[in-house]
Protein backbone atom coordinates (compact mmCIF):
# COMPACT_ATOMS: atom_id res chain seq x y z
CA UNK A 1 0.00 0.00 0.00
CA UNK A 2 1.34 3.61 -1.11
CA UNK A 3 -0.51 6.03 1.04
CA UNK A 4 0.36 9.42 -0.27
CA UNK A 5 0.55 12.16 2.65
CA UNK A 6 0.02 16.32 1.52
CA UNK A 7 -0.76 19.37 3.63
CA UNK A 8 0.92 22.63 4.00
CA UNK A 9 4.22 23.75 5.90
CA UNK A 10 3.76 23.22 9.15
CA UNK A 11 0.84 20.82 9.56
CA UNK A 12 2.65 17.90 10.79
CA UNK A 13 3.04 15.76 7.83
CA UNK A 14 6.32 14.27 9.60
CA UNK A 15 4.77 13.89 12.44
CA UNK A 16 2.40 12.03 10.73
CA UNK A 17 4.12 9.86 8.61
CA UNK A 18 6.40 9.09 11.75
CA UNK A 19 3.38 7.02 13.20
CA UNK A 20 2.99 5.35 9.93
CA UNK A 21 6.51 3.98 10.14
CA UNK A 22 5.45 3.00 13.77
CA UNK A 23 2.74 0.80 11.78
CA UNK A 24 5.51 -0.81 9.70
CA UNK A 25 5.79 1.75 6.23
CA UNK A 26 8.36 3.18 4.88
CA UNK A 27 8.84 6.71 4.38
CA UNK A 28 9.88 8.71 1.39
CA UNK A 29 10.21 11.79 2.61
CA UNK A 30 10.41 14.48 -0.27
CA UNK A 31 11.68 17.02 1.60
CA UNK A 32 14.88 15.01 2.50
CA UNK A 33 15.15 13.83 -1.45
CA UNK A 34 15.10 17.75 -1.95
CA UNK A 35 17.32 18.70 0.08
CA UNK A 36 19.88 15.51 -1.08
CA UNK A 37 19.45 16.72 -5.03
CA UNK A 38 20.01 20.63 -3.88
CA UNK A 39 23.47 19.40 -2.15
CA UNK A 40 24.70 16.97 -4.96
CA UNK A 41 23.10 18.14 -8.35
CA UNK A 42 25.78 19.77 -10.32
CA UNK A 43 23.17 20.80 -13.05
CA UNK A 44 20.39 22.03 -10.53
CA UNK A 45 23.25 24.41 -8.94
CA UNK A 46 23.94 25.90 -11.99
CA UNK A 47 20.67 26.83 -12.83
CA UNK A 48 19.95 27.93 -9.81
CA UNK A 49 22.91 30.47 -10.58
CA UNK A 50 21.71 30.95 -13.65
CA UNK A 51 17.79 31.99 -12.96
CA UNK A 52 18.23 33.18 -8.99
CA UNK A 53 22.57 34.96 -8.63
CA UNK A 54 25.51 33.44 -8.19
CA UNK A 55 24.55 34.21 -4.33
CA UNK A 56 22.20 31.41 -3.76
CA UNK A 57 25.32 29.02 -4.13
CA UNK A 58 27.35 29.21 -1.76
CA UNK A 59 31.16 29.08 -1.47
CA UNK A 60 31.59 25.33 -0.24
CA UNK A 61 29.05 24.76 -2.99
CA UNK A 62 26.04 24.12 -1.06
CA UNK A 63 22.43 26.14 -1.74
CA UNK A 64 21.72 28.63 0.32
CA UNK A 65 18.14 27.21 0.93
CA UNK A 66 17.23 29.53 3.67
CA UNK A 67 17.43 32.76 1.46
CA UNK A 68 16.23 30.98 -1.66
CA UNK A 69 13.45 30.21 0.08
CA UNK A 70 12.77 33.91 1.56
CA UNK A 71 12.61 35.11 -2.34
CA UNK A 72 10.46 32.23 -3.87
CA UNK A 73 7.92 32.22 -0.93
CA UNK A 74 6.97 35.80 -1.25
CA UNK A 75 6.93 35.87 -5.17
CA UNK A 76 4.76 32.90 -7.11
CA UNK A 77 6.74 33.74 -10.59
CA UNK A 78 9.83 32.62 -8.85
CA UNK A 79 8.67 29.71 -6.81
CA UNK A 80 7.25 28.27 -9.69
CA UNK A 81 10.74 28.54 -11.61
CA UNK A 82 12.41 27.04 -8.83
CA UNK A 83 9.89 24.12 -8.85
CA UNK A 84 10.44 23.81 -12.51
CA UNK A 85 14.11 23.29 -12.21
CA UNK A 86 13.63 20.78 -8.65
CA UNK A 87 10.66 18.85 -9.72
CA UNK A 88 12.01 16.64 -12.26
CA UNK A 89 14.88 15.16 -10.52
CA UNK A 90 13.00 15.15 -7.50
CA UNK A 91 9.69 13.27 -8.50
CA UNK A 92 11.95 10.89 -10.40
CA UNK A 93 13.67 9.44 -7.10
CA UNK A 94 10.34 9.64 -5.63
CA UNK A 95 8.96 7.39 -8.18
CA UNK A 96 12.20 4.98 -7.75
CA UNK A 97 12.07 4.93 -4.09
CA UNK A 98 8.30 3.80 -4.36
CA UNK A 99 8.47 1.12 -6.22
CA UNK A 100 10.75 -0.60 -3.69
CA UNK A 101 8.79 -1.36 -0.91
CA UNK A 102 5.35 -2.97 -0.29
CA UNK A 103 4.14 -0.27 2.52
CA UNK A 104 5.12 3.26 1.67
CA UNK A 105 4.24 6.53 3.09
CA UNK A 106 5.22 9.51 0.65
CA UNK A 107 6.14 12.62 2.60
CA UNK A 108 5.47 15.08 -0.03
CA UNK A 109 3.76 18.73 -0.18
CA UNK A 110 2.77 18.40 -3.67
CA UNK A 111 1.50 14.77 -4.26
CA UNK A 112 2.08 12.50 -6.44
CA UNK A 113 -1.36 10.52 -6.75
CA UNK A 114 -0.53 8.28 -9.38
CA UNK A 115 1.98 6.99 -7.13
CA UNK A 116 -0.74 6.61 -4.36
CA UNK A 117 -3.14 4.03 -3.60
CA UNK A 118 -4.64 6.19 -0.71
CA UNK A 119 -4.21 10.03 -0.60
CA UNK A 120 -4.13 11.75 2.90
CA UNK A 121 -4.20 15.35 3.72
CA UNK A 122 -2.87 16.75 6.76
CA UNK A 123 -4.37 19.65 8.31
CA UNK A 124 -4.03 22.20 11.46
CA UNK A 125 -4.90 25.59 12.25
CA UNK A 126 -2.86 28.31 11.31
CA UNK A 127 -1.59 29.41 14.61
CA UNK A 128 -0.19 25.64 15.22
CA UNK A 129 1.31 25.92 11.83
CA UNK A 130 3.18 29.41 12.28
CA UNK A 131 4.36 27.90 15.77
CA UNK A 132 5.78 24.57 14.46
CA UNK A 133 7.47 26.12 11.41
CA UNK A 134 9.21 28.88 13.56
CA UNK A 135 10.37 26.19 15.98
CA UNK A 136 11.99 24.40 12.92
CA UNK A 137 13.09 26.66 10.75
CA UNK A 138 14.02 29.32 13.06
CA UNK A 139 12.61 31.91 10.93
CA UNK A 140 10.27 34.77 12.22
CA UNK A 141 6.32 34.93 12.29
CA UNK A 142 5.74 36.83 9.46
CA UNK A 143 8.20 34.43 7.38
CA UNK A 144 5.85 31.69 8.24
CA UNK A 145 2.90 33.31 7.88
CA UNK A 146 4.31 34.14 4.27
CA UNK A 147 5.17 30.42 3.46
CA UNK A 148 1.67 29.32 4.67
CA UNK A 149 -0.23 32.23 2.76
CA UNK A 150 1.80 31.06 -0.78
CA UNK A 151 0.11 27.60 -0.41
CA UNK A 152 -2.85 25.56 -1.23
CA UNK A 153 -6.06 25.99 1.56
CA UNK A 154 -6.84 23.15 3.50
CA UNK A 155 -9.82 23.47 1.10
CA UNK A 156 -8.23 22.28 -1.75
CA UNK A 157 -6.24 19.90 0.21
CA UNK A 158 -9.38 18.43 1.55
CA UNK A 159 -10.67 18.67 -2.64
CA UNK A 160 -7.62 16.60 -4.00
CA UNK A 161 -7.16 13.62 -1.42
CA UNK A 162 -9.51 10.91 -0.35
CA UNK A 163 -8.97 11.55 3.47
CA UNK A 164 -8.09 14.19 5.80
CA UNK A 165 -6.49 14.23 9.12
CA UNK A 166 -6.84 17.39 11.78
CA UNK A 167 -3.19 17.74 13.40
CA UNK A 168 -3.71 20.39 16.35
CA UNK A 169 -2.29 18.54 18.84
CA UNK A 170 -4.57 15.40 20.28
CA UNK A 171 -2.38 12.82 19.88
CA UNK A 172 -4.48 9.77 21.14
CA UNK A 173 -6.78 10.97 18.19
CA UNK A 174 -4.38 11.21 15.37
CA UNK A 175 -3.36 7.70 16.27
CA UNK A 176 -6.63 6.23 16.29
CA UNK A 177 -7.61 7.73 13.00
CA UNK A 178 -4.49 6.27 11.29
CA UNK A 179 -4.88 2.99 12.20
CA UNK A 180 -8.25 3.25 11.78
CA UNK A 181 -6.72 4.31 7.73
CA UNK A 182 -4.45 1.56 7.51
CA UNK A 183 -7.02 -1.05 9.11
CA UNK A 184 -9.56 -0.24 6.31
CA UNK A 185 -7.18 -0.21 3.42
CA UNK A 186 -5.42 -3.57 4.49
CA UNK A 187 -9.04 -5.38 4.89
CA UNK A 188 -10.49 -3.53 1.24
CA UNK A 189 -7.86 -5.34 0.03
CA UNK A 190 -6.24 -2.31 -2.30
CA UNK A 191 -4.00 -3.82 -4.60
CA UNK A 192 -0.17 -3.35 -1.91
Amino acid sequence: MIIGITGGSGAGKSYIAAIFAENGFKIIDADAIAKDIMKNSRELKENIKKHFGDRFVLPDGLVDRRSLGQVVFADSEKRKLLNSLTHPEILAEISRQAKLYKNAVLDVPLLIESLCDVTVAVLAEKKYRIERIVKRDGITEETALNRINSQLSDEEYIKGTDLHIYNNGNEDEIRKQIIDIIKRYKESDCTC
